[in-house]
């Protein structure tokens, strides 16, 4: 079964969920490899260290059809957003969101 990252509040995240990426420290030390099955515990400290989301892997159950029109949808918004004239560094906000988004509906 094919799989894909979500990443998600760690107050959602539930005991067997499996982590996608690791979960780092602000200093870049890991708390968590990825690939480590959540329990209650894990979670409660990770909420007491103030780890706001986490990438945890999930079944993929869309048709390719679907992720294409996730992707789009993902792009309109963040041009609706970013709609109108901006500076050079606004362009490049709206692009880094963009790409952000695309790989994340994808």
């Amino acid at each position: 079964m094919a799989e894909r990252s979500i990443c998600m509040s760690t107050l959602a995240a539930t005991p067997g969920q499996r982590l996608a990426q690791a979960v780092r420290r602000a200093d870049g030390e890991v708390l968590l490899s990825a690939g480590t099955e959540l329990d209650v515990d894990q979670l409660r400290h990770l909420i007491q260290r103030g780890i706001d989301c986490i990438h945890v892997a999930q079944e993929e159950t869309r048709d390719a059809g679907e992720v294409e029109r996730d992707i789009a949808a993902a792009a309109a918004r963040v041009a609706y957003l970013f709609r109108g004239p901006g500076s050079a560094a606004r362009e490049e906000l709206a692009e880094a969101v963009a790409d952000y988004r695309r790989r994340a509906a994808s």
